[in-house]
């Protein structure tokens, strides 16, 4: 549950910060392909829609996706996926702009663990690493270590991988909304 009360303390600060600046709900742009729950508005002129984050209900059974995939998920990445459904989550992790993975309703966790095994196998790996974000503007991945639990940053053209956090939660915990 470490996760989820990181995404917890995120989600309200994030919420905090979006009313006293804005008073309003956090914006993300609108997109045909997301499931409109989440979204608590119709897209504005510029195409903007206010969003917020919902806890979810139905788990997916990660025994049932380990055993379709034949791989081992790491309990935080199934935390991850099952504790919210969000569209947004970025902030800065010292000098870095972390952004990490949505997690969307009736977007299929089975299809994006495929998708990440099957980059990782077509590279001559094994599972093991699976892109949970991006550094911006750096053109890095992050990429949580599946063995280890360790969360890693990857240069896109090198694939050299440098180290970031020793967790999802550590990183979760410490993302600031502001540069300071």
């Amino acid at each position: 549950m470490e996760i989820k009360k990181a995404l917890d303390r995120y989600f309200k600060a994030l919420m905090n910060v979006w009313e006293k600046k804005y008073g309003t709900y956090p914006k993300v742009p609108w997109d045909a392909e997301v499931d409109s729950l989440l979204y608590l508005s119709n897209p504005d002129e510029e195409g903007y829609v206010y969003w917020k984050p919902l806890e979810k209900n139905n788990i997916d059974n990660f025994i049932e996706i380990e055993k379709e995939l034949s791989v081992n998920i790491h309990d935080a990445i199934k935390e991850y996926f099952n504790s919210y459904w969000f569209l947004d989550i970025q902030g800065f992790y010292g000098t870095k702009l972390v952004v990490l993975e949505p997690v969307e309703p009736n977007k299929s966790i089975v299809e994006f663990i495929q998708i990440v095994k099957r980059y990782e196998e077509s590279e001559g790996g094994e599972f093991r690493y699976i892109q949970i974000g991006f550094i911006s503007p750096e053109d890095k991945a992050i990429i949580f270590d599946n063995e280890t639990g360790e969360v890693l940053m990857e240069n896109f053209e090198t694939e050299e991988k440098e180290f970031l956090s020793n967790s999802l939660v550590e990183l979760i915990s410490n993302l600031k909304m502001e540069q300071r």
